[in-house]
């Protein structure tokens, strides 16, 4: 059963706690359902979100977006959810059906159907908990990594966590001041840190052009996570180049606003929802030709570590907030 975490300070004891439960209660979990797979994701208010600044319409549709693109992860399509929310005295009838309204459109986007659905009150905020079942369509991802395999992944990173540093920015001098939030020019990474969307045309073209990838997750915790996560899955090691991580240049005009590297933001921020997967070196050419893709390192021998290429070629440890692999 694959072990999720939040990068941060909780994410280090989130991993342990979870690793121990299902060491220890072992008997009793199965993450297999037939032919099928199952996904949940749980947000929290005060945790995931703050209602200051993130629309209920697009956290309704961020929830399914979180909870659906794992099962695309694995090679089969998310077909039915559930939803269960907690609901907050301060929220109205109207607010309910505005996140409820961004549930639908991500429904309709993705081609999904609700077959259960149920609220509940709260006495610690808003919180929405999204259940995924998703039916074999083709070939299950089931390749075992070799050493030589390319390291691939989709879309720019980055831009999520920035926009997330520009909302918290804006909220506190607001909160301060009084001052109205001034975002404009940051529209791109705002947009991907409050309504994500899954690169399907991608993935599509993977499939079109008969590329078996390996191993693949989404981008939810930082590139570095989810590299660390393939190594040791795969029981191998990673080398990423520096020179080669996809960062959009509105991402890097962000950076330079916050004074903050957005190889970093790449690296150990969060909420990209890109994919990340390997698949055999004998596909670089047809990989190099899919347009939104980007070939970001390969795959070592495990007693060579997992380590991020910098631009004179010397080597640095990868590391991941929030994450250990003991």
């Amino acid at each position: 059963m694959a072990i999720e975490e939040k990068s941060g300070k909780h994410g280090f004891a989130k991993y342990l706690l979870l690793e121990e439960i299902y060491n220890k209660y072992s008997s009793v979990f199965d993450s297999s359902v037939g032919d099928n797979l199952l996904t949940n994701t749980l947000y929290l208010e005060g945790i995931h979100f703050n209602l200051v600044y993130f629309p209920l319409k697009h956290l309704g549709y961020k929830s399914v977006i979180s909870s659906i693109a794992d099962v695309y992860c694995s090679g089969t399509n998310p077909v039915n959810i559930s939803v269960s929310l907690g609901i907050s005295a301060k929220l109205s009838k109207g607010d309910i059906e505005t996140l409820i309204e961004g549930i639908s459109l991500a429904c309709e986007h993705y081609s999904l159907k609700i077959f259960s659905f149920d609220i509940s009150s709260s006495l610690t905020g808003l919180s929405i908990s999204v259940a995924t079942l998703g039916s074999v369509a083709g070939n299950k991802v089931k390749n075992k990594p070799a050493e030589t395999d390319l390291i691939c992944v989709t879309g720019d990173l980055g831009a999520a966590y920035l926009g997330l540093q520009l909302l918290e920015r804006e909220r506190k001098i607001f909160e301060d001041t009084g001052v109205s939030p001034k975002l404009e020019g940051f529209e791109y990474v705002i947009r991907r840190q409050l309504k994500p969307e899954l690169k399907l045309n991608v993935l599509n073209k993977i499939k079109e052009n008969n590329i078996d990838p390996g191993k693949m997750r989404i981008v939810r915790d930082g590139l570095a996570s989810e590299i660390m996560h393939i190594s040791k899955e795969a029981e191998l090691g990673c080398r990423i180049y520096h020179d080669r991580l996809p960062v959009d240049h509105e991402t890097a005009e962000a950076g330079r606003e916050l004074m903050f590297e957005p190889v970093i933001a790449a690296l150990n921020g969060g909420d990209d929802f890109e994919f990340i997967f390997t698949c055999p070196v004998k596909e670089h050419e047809k990989i190099r030709q899919i347009e939104g893709v980007s070939i970001i390192g390969h795959l070592v021998p495990k007693e060579e570590g997992n380590s991020l290429v910098l631009h004179d070629g010397s080597l640095a440890e990868l590391k991941a907030q929030g994450w250990s692999d003991e």
